[in-house]
């Protein structure tokens, strides 16, 4: 493994809860304590620090002692606790956007529901339940600093679950997960549809954050991953294709300005550890489905976000199997849920969708190759927040990291998603 530069780390601590939870419980209450704790493991977030909350509150004013307290199970979302971390995911930029999604965005998307006729029961809740925000204890619409945190609801105390990272969604988890991206997307072209003016804020809040340089140490992954598709006699076919759609400027990918009709906002990070499932308790069948770190969503093609969402996140039997059936799963959903906001579905045609997502599959290549290595990496327990950096620009492939991308350079071929290059397949196997 090559060595990576050092960075300074920070000891994350959740301070002065109350006032913070204010914002959803008005003031007619009291803290009476809470403690909190790390939720997630060094190597399953690494945009922010994670932390579990269990906060104990009764009615304010009540001097009985005796009175009934009752518990909140939270999650403190806060900065991550490496310089390194910072600077590469710009958290001045996404602390922010993240609030605004909570604070302003989801809220948009289900009074244009409500507007559309669609009833209370069925309106789009797709992210844990919003306790508050802040900047800093001492300026709350301030510069960021330690203490800066978004409150919401522990999705696990209500029975959400992630699933495994390293094996990947069944049939019945990719459905659930592909529906709701549908809706998530085709919500965002309702809202620039009827009501222009105010997806232009949300555009603008959209904006791509400064991306970070990677890591020296990086550039020994690439090379080995290089070598890793040459000497694969199916892959080393593509080779070609993957050097083309790796040399691509991701920077300039991120921020480019997307083709209508296909501009809206996606999550831009949808990998498993970033969507959580519940099932009904009697029939063991996948019912919901919440979505959680939007700190990249972006304005951008769907299309980048469906191809990266298709190529990430299945087992292998779906991926070998299924792949076309969740494909079609999504853009029906799509269209459903165009049509029954009012929007005009005759853009969105098929023949059209296929063609599109051709051009966006080859842009979106680098970005599955890179959270291949980040999803399949064997991450101990023990893993230390300063090791962090190491483990992002770790150079030796997991044997599960180089049959994940086989099955993707293998399936973009199938799919003819390297139409973009300009080079031709060639016979470099070694």
């Amino acid at each position: 493994m090559a060595p990576c530069e050092s960075t300074k780390t920070y000891s994350m601590i959740l301070r002065e809860l109350e006032p913070m939870l204010r914002t959803k419980l008005g003031k007619d209450f009291e803290l009476v304590n809470y403690n909190s704790d790390s939720l997630l493991p060094v190597g399953e977030n690494y945009g922010s620090t994670i932390l579990k909350v269990r906060a104990i509150i009764k009615r304010k004013g009540n001097r009985n002692e005796n009175e009934e307290t009752s518990e909140l199970d939270l999650v403190a979302k806060m900065l991550p606790a490496t310089d390194f971390q910072r600077v590469m995911f710009d958290i001045g930029t996404t602390f922010r956007k993240e609030t605004f999604l909570y604070e302003k965005l989801m809220p948009a998307y289900r009074q244009l529901e409500e507007e559309f006729g669609i009833a209370e029961n069925e309106l789009f809740d797709i992210v844990p339940e919003f306790y508050g925000s802040r900047s800093s204890i001492a300026q709350p619409d301030g510069e960021l600093d330690e203490d800066a945190c978004i409150l919401m609801k522990n999705l696990k105390s209500e029975g959400y679950y992630m699933a495994d990272r390293r094996t990947g969604l069944d049939l019945a988890h990719a459905k659930v997960a592909a529906a709701a991206l549908s809706r998530f997307h085709a919500l965002g072209i309702a809202l620039k549809i009827h009501k222009l003016d105010y997806f232009e804020i949300v555009r603008k809040r959209a904006k791509c954050f400064t991306v970070g340089s990677l890591p020296e140490g990086f550039t020994i992954f690439v090379d080995n991953f290089h070598a890793t598709i040459r000497k694969d006699p199916k892959t080393s076919v593509y080779y070609d294709q993957c050097i083309a759609a790796m040399s691509l400027d991701m920077k300039e990918l991120w921020s480019e300005i997307p083709v209508e009709p296909w501009a809206t906002i996606i999550h831009a990070d949808f990998w498993i550890n970033n969507f959580m499932f519940k099932k009904d308790p009697t029939t063991g069948q996948v019912v919901d489905i919440k979505f959680v770190d939007f700190q990249n969503y972006l304005f951008l093609s769907p299309l980048r976000e469906l191809t990266f969402f298709l190529m990430m996140n299945f087992n292998s039997e779906v991926m070998e199997n299924h792949f076309d059936e969740v494909l079609d799963y999504y853009y029906d959903n799509f269209i459903n849920v165009l049509r029954r906001m009012k929007c005009n579905v005759q853009p969105f045609n098929r023949r059209d969708f296929d063609e599109a997502i051709k051009k966006d599959a080859f842009k979106e290549f680098g970005h599955c190759v890179f959270i291949s290595t980040v999803m399949t990496k064997n991450v101990l327990e023990d893993t230390d927040v300063a090791e962090i950096q190491d483990l992002l620009c770790q150079d030796d492939l997991d044997p599960l990291c180089v049959q994940k991308l086989r099955r993707i350079i293998l399936k973009y071929g199938e799919k003819d998603w390297f139409c973009q290059s300009n080079t031709s397949k060639s016979n470099n196997s070694t």
